[in-house]
Order: structure tokens, then sequence, then C-alpha cells
């Protein structure tokens, strides 16, 4: 059921980050709108990695280390 709700939430920060990335507040208001872009591409970089996660979890697991 986690996973499930992991994925969700992936799919939703895919679905609102080009939602953030299009707003412009205004354009004497540059940095709002710079910060809205970045806010935007993180989120959607967040939930491809969370989606992902949830349909690879194999390719996260750790490789034991050879102890010498």
């Amino acid at each position: 059921m986690l996973r499930v709700i992991k994925a969700l939430l992936g799919i939703a920060l895919i679905m609102v980050g080009p939602m953030l990335i299009a707003i412009t507040v205004d354009d004497t208001v540059w940095l709002k709108n710079i910060l809205l872009r970045i806010i935007g591409v993180l989120s959607i970089l967040q939930g491809v990695h969370l989606v992902h996660r949830q349909f690879h979890p194999h390719s996260y697991k750790r490789k034991p280390r050879n102890s010498k």
C-alpha cells in the first residue's frame, strides 16, 4: 500500500512541476519567477525519482562491500 502511495505522490509531483514552471507572476518580479521555475524542475526530478524507485526497487539496493 505504501508503494502505491509513493507512486501516486511521484506522479503528482511530475504533474505539478510543469504548472510551477509555466506560472509567471509579473515581469517585474523576476526573482519569484526564477524561484518558481527552480521549484518546478526540482519537483519534476523528485517525482521521477520516486516513481522510478517504485518500479525498479532493485537498482537502489546497496551492493555489499568486500571486507578485507
